[in-house]
């Protein structure tokens, strides 16, 4: 598993209130921890960055480069947006035997439903992402920029 606190069986009800509750607190204060080491772009991840129920658009890796992913945000309530998010000198780590295509990011039904943002232990960045019906990745970097566009409603799939 990717995820460390907001599980799949975090999100989608398969522990009991407790529990669900004291990961919830656990991951919050993880963030706080971490928070004053987020630079580079990487404290909009913890927050200014609302990316539940995104659907990726793009999703471009180049191997020590940049990780460029373009995601359809927001709802009807707030407004629909793209955003751009370029992680740079990216290492994108999935689960065993899991493969970029077997994410199918670009499917209809496919969203981001949670994230997390952390630390490693040598300092670089790391943000795991929970897709819905399946699938999660990690992407560890030295930096992130942003960039946002309006986007239409008839943007979602």
């Amino acid at each position: 598993m990717t995820m460390k606190w907001l599980t799949r069986e975090w999100a989608f009800g398969s522990l009991g209130d407790d529990e669900v509750r004291e990961r919830w607190q656990a991951y919050e204060a993880q963030r706080a921890l971490v928070l004053p080491g987020l630079t580079s772009g990487a404290e909009r991840l913890a927050d200014g960055i609302n990316l539940h129920d995104a659907q990726v658009h793009v999703f471009d890796l180049r191997p020590g480069e940049a990780l460029v992913l373009r995601a359809l945000i927001g709802d009807l309530q707030v407004g629909y947006e793209f955003i751009e998010l370029t992680y740079i000198d990216p290492e994108l780590r999935l689960e065993p035997g899991a493969t970029i295509e077997s994410l199918r990011l670009f499917d209809a039904e496919t969203e981001i439903v949670y994230d997390e943002i952390d630390l490693e232990p040598d300092g670089r960045f790391v943000h795991r992402v929970l897709l819905w019906p399946d699938g999660e990745y990690e992407v560890t970097f030295t930096a992130l920029t942003e960039r946002r566009e309006a986007a239409d409603p008839r943007d979602r799939r």
